[in-house]
């Protein structure tokens, strides 16, 4: 059985976390006999800082809770966890409820044969724009590097070592595609499992904002300079 560091990503999110964690505790115990569960607030200004505190004091031996001051958006914070994780693999969950936990069941099975598993949304409730942000985010990087990456912006599993041997240049949202493209690129093996989204039930997906967007398109387009153009190491 593998040793995961699960980590949790939380803004405003007091509807959702506890059940959330509930969730990935349960799964957690029957995947891993070593695990450890990284909570981070972003800067919540709800009761998610005080939940992932009371979550902590109650399971002081499993779970760490980091905490921004400022808020600091989705990329920054999953990057900070990541850092943060000491076990094998890194698995990623936004504590909105959008993303099943109970995925990991599946996921472990496949760690022999992959590094990375993405978990692939079976369908999306996305507007027009965010479909035209999502199907480019998937696209391009098959375009322009060759490399399938699934659903890019979903949670995945990881080895660890893959996060602390890649370098990455991105500076917001494209970061994680980033990584897996250098890491298949490396030679890498990536994987997916299929699954069906819930309803997101709490705090505000800002993913797909114009601003994100822009700086998403500037990193992709220096990273296919860096690596198909200038033909730099992955």
């Amino acid at each position: 059985m593998p040793s995961i560091s699960l980590v949790i990503a939380a803004f405003n999110e007091e509807a959702t976390l506890e059940a959330v964690f509930a969730r990935c505790l349960v799964v957690l115990s029957e995947c891993s006999d070593d695990f450890e569960v990284l909570i981070l607030d972003d800067a919540s200004t709800d009761g998610t800082g005080e939940i992932a505190a009371s979550i902590a004091r109650e399971y002081p031996e499993a779970v760490r809770v980091i905490t921004h001051r400022k808020n600091r958006g989705i990329a920054a914070t999953f990057e900070e966890l990541n850092q943060a994780a000491t076990r094998d693999y890194v698995f990623d969950i936004p504590a909105d409820g959008e993303y099943p936990p109970e995925a990991l069941r599946e996921i472990v099975p496949l760690l022999n044969d992959f590094d990375i598993v993405v978990c692939n949304r079976t369908f999306k409730r996305y507007t027009l724009y965010r479909r035209l942000v999502s199907w480019c985010y998937r696209w391009l990087p098959r375009m322009m590097f060759g490399v399938e990456l699934y659903d890019p912006g979903s949670t995945k599993c990881r080895r660890r070592t893959l996060i602390e041997e890649i370098p990455l240049s991105s500076r917001g949202v494209f970061a994680e595609a980033e990584r897996m493209i250098r890491a298949v690129r490396r030679g890498y093996r990536l994987g997916k499992v299929d699954v069906e989204p819930e309803r997101r039930l709490a705090g505000d997906p800002r993913g797909a904002s114009f601003g994100y967007v822009v700086l998403a398109a500037i990193d992709l387009f220096r990273l296919w300079f860096r690596l198909v153009i200038f033909r730099r190491r992955p």
